[in-house]
């Protein structure tokens, strides 16, 4: 049988964006399954390359980025902390970063409205990372201890869909603060926004001017505890300026990029060739496209390639989307995907569903999450992460500065 994960051997990558990776050897053998090797032809930004043609790079490199960053993380806690954490947990963590996309479909995000306009209106993309990671287990013990395999599959599954309830009832209360790494259920800040963020703005150097300084902040983190004894990963108070700037970066990203008008035709138009070539029979295996994350053994062959597959289909009904395709690659697109709602039909200045239709795109606006737990440096005690008692706490220590002041503004309302 084989032998479980090994922590003592590793392997380097060398990454553009976080310069050396080093790797324990077990993820080498995750990275070498087909379920993982699928993403090289997944593209993290979808058709955002069509438009900014540097924006190429895959969910295979962030992955990689994320699983690091979970490393580099977690090496900042314990020793700000001064704390050793469990070194299955570590693993748990780092395979979680490594796997929490492996449920995208072809062409990221745009994959899940597609799938949206079949039977299965549902659909989110870590359902089918989970899927993946069981795939992958089914062959790789994670443990000696069938028992340990089991709560290590699903630790690394609850930590990918942001599942705080299952991961207490599998962790103590002093190891929540790992459900906060990857996917934050409780905050927002994690490495995945981390890595994403600085690999976009590599990638689109010349297309929009992002300050990496953001960064600075994980230096700062460490363990905090509620007053029910739950952890959680708390920053230093003087660097949640930087935590800001995380979250006006991304506004940034979906304003200029991400949802452009260019890049929404883009996808609009994608979309439609995806409903009509299922419309009009195209199958994979003779399973609707809209429906092959309901079999595993097929989703691992279906990548950005789609659209080639559909042009080699040899049925004269798909002339009509071979048309759309060819309509796409020479930009004959639709000039409009968005229209004024009138000012009657909105109700407290949000639309109703059935006066708006489909809102195809949300943008957030950047601010700092509410219940963001932080710390004084040097003052022995944490905070707890909630709004009213951490702005009062900061009234009465008296901390003035600018960034206090703005830190009790923001969080007041």
């Amino acid at each position: 049988s084989p032998k479980p994960l090994s922590n003592t051997m590793t392997f380097t990558v060398i990454d553009p964006v976080h310069g050396m990776l080093i790797f324990p050897n077990f993820i080498r053998d995750i990275c070498d399954t087909p379920e993982f090797q699928r993403l090289r032809n997944i593209r993290q930004l979808g058709n955002t390359h069509l438009v900014f043609p540097g924006a190429s790079n895959t969910r295979f490199e962030h992955c990689l980025g994320v699983a690091y960053l979970v490393q580099k993380l977690l090496s900042t806690i314990e020793k700000n902390s001064g704390r050793y954490i469990d070194e299955s947990l570590k693993k748990y963590v780092t395979i979680a970063g490594l796997l929490h996309d492996l449920g995208h479909g072809p062409f990221s995000h745009m994959w899940e409205k597609f799938v949206h306009t079949g039977s299965d209106k549902t659909w989110k993309h870590e359902e089918t990372s989970c899927v993946m990671v069981e795939r992958i287990f089914q062959r790789i013990p994670l443990a000696d201890c069938s028992k340990e395999h089991i709560r290590g599959v699903l630790i690394i599954k609850s930590l990918i869909l942001g599942d705080d309830t299952m991961l207490r009832k599998l962790l103590p209360k002093e190891d929540m603060f790992i459900s906060e790494i990857v996917c934050n259920p409780f905050c927002e800040v994690d490495v995945d926004k981390w890595d994403y963020i600085s690999r976009d703005a590599y990638h689109l150097k010349y297309v929009i001017d992002i300050p990496l300084d953001f960064c600075k902040f994980y230096e700062g983190a460490k363990i905090s505890f509620d007053k029910d004894g739950v952890s959680h990963i708390a920053y230093n108070v003087e660097d949640v300026s930087h935590v800001l700037q995380l979250f006006e970066t991304r506004s940034k990203l979906h304003r200029e990029v991400y949802q452009c008008q260019r890049v929404a035709l883009i996808e609009a138009t994608m979309k439609e060739i995806l409903v009509s070539a299922e419309a009009n029979g195209f199958r994979v295996n003779g399973v609707k496209l809209s429906e092959v994350h309901l079999h595993p053994e097929i989703f691992i062959l279906v990548d950005d390639a789609i659209l080639r597959a559909i042009q080699l289909d040899s049925n004269p009904k798909l002339n009509f989307t071979n048309n759309l395709i060819i309509k796409l690659q020479e930009r004959k697109l639709s000039q409009k995907v968005e229209e004024m709602i009138p000012e009657e039909n909105l109700v407290n200045g949000h639309g109703k569903d059935e006066n708006c239709g489909e809102i195809v795109q949300f943008i957030d606006l950047p601010r700092i999450p509410r219940n963001l737990p932080v710390y004084v440096k040097n003052m022995g005690e944490f905070f707890q992460p909630f709004l009213q008692e951490r702005a009062t706490v900061i009234k009465k220590l008296k901390y003035k500065t600018d960034l206090t002041e703005s830190i009790v503004e923001n969080t007041d309302h």
